[in-house]
Formats: structure tokens, C-alpha cells, sequence
């Protein structure tokens, strides 16, 4: 509708009411969009195809008088449209006004500080389980960290991974227990193209639309619709290890994950050196786990919403999580957030979840089953640890907030009290990383320990330069292409090759490149006396000269000859002449932006054709 909307807008602006540059106002609205997102997403060849479209619409029924303002116009958006994502901050997706909000294609968890700030707690969905049990239902796990923030990887949707048979968890053997489980879930406002599951989730039904489940982070994702209005029956898994199991998990890392050992190059010493403190002794990857969940959820550490309120604080990069180790306030992202980064530096793969918590009870059934319901409040991200035989399993750090699983609690029977032998360490590495291989990302901008990684940088300016450089090669097209033909044609004439037409044409050409009216209704003999007032005080015997020969061409009883050498000097004299009449600015304007070349492109139609 709106794409339909736009054309129709475009049209009437175009047709009926004869004003075809205001045509492109509309067109802005699906250029200027992807521009300003993310320069990712901005296909260079787009803007410059949209702008030869832009300028063959100007010249259709007009004067072409104004090629060099509509050029100078189009290069000036398109140079901005392209380096203006380099230069501008991120965009960060508004908050639905009727509910939750996380927009298609952006990252999910920018979302979150604005969600839960909202002034007005909003109902997003209700669910009810089999088993009568509350459940974390998540969105989408994050796993891409650049050191400025996390990210998800992009999400690789095959039609063939339809939500009625998902794939099983990765790493989770038959050896651990598990639960099967029913959880029916009724969605009122959720303005993201992620469905809230229980994970590991193996099979949805009742969906509307066009869903389709990832293969690595099993999330269900639509490329078309939002979750809004949707009602379904998701079947999953409760994974229930045991603490044995988990410290048999040992330190071993399988081979390929190293993407979830990522870290960049350098990062503050403040991270290292406390997961270090706090973890660095442990004797397995589970009893590290431990001790930083710990670290963060009985510390003295406090949940807030709003501080440290410095700019940029929703972010989770190296510098903001520094400043959260040392302010010790934070909310879910921040506390998630660290403890990922910190068991990435201790060895540990992990990734950060984003989705709900179980939410509140409700007093009465849904058809039989205990009810839950969720709001904008119960919006949370937690981190998800990798131990190898189980899988991903999830962490608790964040104080106050959700619950911690059985696995991970201290007064559960037989979980271990974990010691840590470390010392202070005295890199920011912490301890000695595993044999998997990773490779360093770029080091976020400002903060300590590193500068912006060069690559990063370099690669932007790059494709800013190759942006500049080929508006600058479009730009000059015009006049590169009107001298050639200009030269062509004098070597033609000069070989005897062209008849005198070929340079009336081109004093005509040049006439109309310096701004010369010459109406396409005038004569011969009518365009030679404009040519004339133009020339000023130069002697217009070069004028008449060329004129006679065309008239003698055009009306008279032999047939055109070719053999019209005598012409190139009258030629190349009237042209010195236009030329050193028009001033300085008309001169250049006529190099860079010749209007002549439009009209020869779209058709030459002085004199009938003829000309």
C-alpha cells in the first residue's frame, strides 16, 4: 500500500500537475530510508540508477535549461545519502505505541532500556504450560559481539524449516534430562518478527503466515509479519542437567565455536582482571559459571533502569560494561552483557538471550491450564553458556530479577561450592584461553585499552571514497561525452568527412550549452540573428558565411555534398565567439553540464529533424 501510495503520489505530481522534479520527493521516502539505517544496506548502484531515472523524468516534455542544477542537485543527495550512515549515529528503533517494540533488522537489544523506561506498563502477551510451570520465553539469542555491542548473526531462513518439526538443540545428549512440555501462547502487542518460545522449543503449531526456524539459534523468525495477534502451541523441552553432569563438562570447547569465543584485540583491563578475580581459579567452566553469577547476583551490586545515566549507557560495548563493573548499577543487558563477556575471556562460549521473564500469575485458568501474563516490564536478556554435552544453558546474574535454575542455585542439593585460585592477573586476558581458534573484532571507539580497529575504519572510508569517486565520475560524464562528439565532429568536418550540417549543429549545441535561447521552430536564418545578439560586437561574417552553406544544403537544387572543408574555420570561429561573450560561470557551467547532450540523447528535433 504504501510502495502503491508513493507511485500513485509520484504520478499525479509528474502528469497531472506538470511538475515532474516534485516527483522525486516521494521516491526520497524508499531511497532515504536504508540510507540513513545503515550504510550495510545501501546498494551504491540503486542511488545512481535512481538518479539517471530521476533526471530522464525531468527532461521529458521540458526545456532541458536546468540540466546543471537538477546534476548538481542529484550528487549532492547522493553523496549525502551514501556518506551520511558513516558519519551519523545509530539509528535506534522507536517503541511500539500500542506495546512492545524490537523492528525487523535492527538489533533487539538496543530496544530494551526504551521498553523498560515506558511510563505505561502494557500487556504484551498471555500463556498457559501443560505442567502448570512459568517459562523464560525468548526471542532470539546474540551472539555477534564487534566490541561495541552485540548483535545477532544473520538469520538463515530456509522455507524448508517450517515451525512444525524444529531442529534439536545443539549439544544436548541423551545422557541429560529433560522434560517435555506444552505451552500455549496468546500474543496481544509485540511489534517484532521474533516469536516468544521456551527453548529448546521442537515444534510450533497455529501460526498465521509465513515462519520459519533458524538452524543455529533455533529462534522462529517471519520475513513478513510481526507476532501481533498471534496464538499458538509450542511444544519444548525442559533440560534439566544435573551439577555432575556440568562439571564433567569440564573446560573443552568442540571444535567451531570459536565465533563465540570472540573478543576484540584489546579490551579494558577492568574485565579481564575482575573475571580473573573472580573466576579465574576454577577448576571447571561450570564452577567459573558459577562464581560469576554469583559475583553479580550477591555482590553489591543493584538493578536500575536509569544509572549510571550517562549517554549511551542502553549500549553493551567494552566501555559501557567497564563503566558497569565500576558504578556496580545496571539493568538486565548490562548484567548479561558482562557476564558473557567475562566467561568469553575465562574460556567459556557464550551468547546473550533476549526475550521475557515467566511473568505474573493469573488467579484464573486458561481452559483448564494455570495462566501467566507477561507485560513490557517482564522484558529481560540473560546470558546462555555452552558446556559440551549439554548445550546451551542458561544464567542468572541479573540481582533481583527472574529466577535462578536449579542447576545454578547454591541451595539446591549437590551443587558445588566452587573456589577460585586465581591471582590478580596482569593482562586483560584473565587466564589462558582455550586451542579453539577466534578471531579479534574490532575494538569499540573510546574505549580504554584500544583505539577504533583500523580495519573497521578503513573499510568505511573506503566505500565513502568509492561512494564520492563515482558521483564524481557520473557527475563529469556529461562533459566528457559532450567533447567527444564536439571533437568527432570537428575532425569530420575537417576530412571532409561532414557536410556543413554537422556544424550548424554544433554551433547550435554550443548555443544551447551557454544558454543561448534558440527556439527548435526557428530558421536557419531566424537562429543565425539570435546567434548574432548573442556574439555581441564580434563580426558576424563567420555567421553568414555557415548560415549561406546550410541554406544551400537544406533548400537547394543539388544534392548535400560531403566535401564542406571550407566550414571548419567559421565553425570554430563562431563557437570562440559564444564562448568569449558568455561569462565566466555560463562558460564552466557549460563544460561540466552541457544541456546539449540531453536533447541529443532524448532526440534531436530542431527544424523538423532536419538539423
Amino acid at each position: 500500500l504504501g510502495v502503491g501510495a508513493i507511485a500513485i503520489t509520484a504520478d499525479t505530481l509528474a502528469s497531472a500537475f506538470r511538475t515532474p522534479a516534485l516527483a522525486g520527493v516521494p521516491l526520497l521516502v524508499l531511497l532515504g530510508v536504508p540510507g540513513v539505517v545503515s550504510l550495510d544496506i545501501t546498494d551504491p548502484i540503486v542511488f545512481v540508477l535512481a538518479a539517471l531515472s530521476y533526471l530522464m523524468l525531468l527532461r521529458v516534455n521540458a526545456p532541458g535549461r536546468r540540466i546543471a542544477l537538477t546534476v548538481g542537485l542529484s550528487a549532492v543527495v547522493m553523496i549525502g545519502a551514501l556518506v551520511a550512515p558513516a558519519l551519523l549515529p545509530d539509528v535506534n528503533p522507536a517503541s511500539s505505541a500500542n506495546g512492545t517494540g524490537f523492528s525487523s533488522g535492527v538489533n533487539p537489544v538496543l530496544s530494551l532500556g526504551q521498553n523498560l523506561r515506558q511510563d505505561v506498563e502494557r500487556t504484551v502477551l498471555t500463556y498457559s504450560t501443560a505442567s502448570g510451570r512459568a517459562e523464560y520465553l525468548r526471542l532470539v539469542s546474540v551472539q555477534n559481539f564487534t566490541g561495541t555491542d552485540w548483535a545477532p548473526d544473520p538469520v538463515r531462513q530456509r522455507t524448508a524449516n517450517t515451525p512444525d518439526a524444529i531442529g534439536a538443540p545443539p549439544g544436548l545428549s541423551a545422557a541429560v534430562g529433560t522434560r517435555r512440555d506444552e505451552t500455549f501462547v496468546s500474543v496481544q502487542a509485540l511489534t517484532t518478527p521474533w516469536l516468544p518460545l521456551p527453548y529448546p522449543t521442537s515444534k510450533v503449531a497455529g501460526l498465521q503466515g509465513d515462519w520459519y526456524w533458524d538452524s543455529d539459534g533455533l529462534a522462529v523468525k517471519s520475513p513478513n509479519r510481526d507476532a501481533s495477534n498471534e496464538t499458538y502451541r509450542a511444544t519444548s523441552l525442559t533440560v534439566e542437567p544435573t551439577p555432575a553432569q556440568l562439571s564433567s563438562a569440564g573446560t573443552s570447547v568442540p571444535a567451531g565455536f570459536g565465533r563465540f569465543l570472540a573478543l576484540p584485540a584489546a579490551m579494558p583491563k577492568v574485565i579481564g582482571d575482575t573475571a580473573n578475580r573472580v573466576a579465574g581459579g576454577a577448576t571447571s567452566n561450570y564452577e567459573k559459571a558459577l562464581l560469576l553469577q554469583d559475583f553479580f547476583r550477591n555482590g553489591d551490586f543493584l538493578y536500575s533502569e536509569t544509572a549510571p545515566v550517562d549517554q549511551g549507557y542502553d549500549g553493551t560495548g567494552m566501555a559501557v560494561i567497564a563503566t558497569f563493573l565500576t558504578e556496580k548499577r545496571g539493568y538486565c543487558i548490562h548484567f548479561a552483557s558482562a557476564m558473557a563477556v567475562m566467561a568469553r575471556s575465562l574460556g567459556i562460549p557464550s551468547r546473550i538471550a533476549v526475550g521475557f521473564l515467566p511473568g505474573t500469575q493469573l488467579a484464573e485458568k486458561i481452559d483448564g491450564r494455570t495462566g501467566f501474563t507477561v507485560t513490557s516490564r517482564n522484558l529481560h536478556a540473560w546470558p546462555e553458556l555452552y558446556f559440551d554435552g549439554i548445550g546451551w544453558t542458561r544464567f542468572e546474574p541479573t540481582v533481583s530479577r527472574g529466577d535462578v535454575p536449579a542447576y545454578a542455585d547454591a541451595a539446591s542439593p549437590n551443587v558445588p561450592t566452587p573456589v577460585n585460585t586465581a591471582t590478580a592477573a596482569p593482562s586483560a586476558a584473565g587466564t589462558s584461553r582455550p586451542s579453539v581458534s577466534a578471531r579479534p573484532l574490532a575494538t569499540e571507539p573510546g574505549a580504554q585499552g584500544g583505539a577504533p580497529g583500523p580495519s573497521t575504519l578503513a573499510g568505511t572510508w573506503i566505500w565513502v571514497l568509492v561512494a564520492i569517486l563515482a558521483v564524481a565520475l557520473l557527475a563529469l560524464s556529461p562533459a566528457a561525452i559532450r567533447s567527444v562528439v564536439r571533437r568527432r565532429r570537428i575532425r569530420d568536418l575537417a576530412a571532409g568527412l561532414a557536410s556543413s550540417l554537422t556544424g550548424w549543429r554544433e554551433v547550435l549545441d554550443t548555443a544551447s550549452d551557454l544558454g543561448v535561447p534558440v527556439p527548435d521552430t526557428a530558421t536557419a536564418r531566424e537562429a543565425a540573428e539570435l546567434l548574432a545578439t548573442a556574439m555581441g560586437d564580434t563580426p558576424r561574417g563567420s555567421l553568414d558565411r555557415l548560415r549561406w552553406a546550410v541554406e544551400q544544403e537544406s533548400y537547394g537544387r543539388a544534392a548535400p555534398s560531403t566535401g564542406t572543408v571550407t566550414v571548419v574555420e567559421p565553425v570554430l570561429g563562431i563557437i570562440a565567439a559564444l564562448r568569449a561573450s558568455a561569462g565566466r560561470r555560463r562558460r564552466v557551467r557549460a563544460s561540466l553540464f552541457p544541456p546539449s547532450l540531453w536533447v541529443r540523447i532524448l532526440g534531436d528535433h530542431r527544424f523538423g529533424g532536419g538539423f
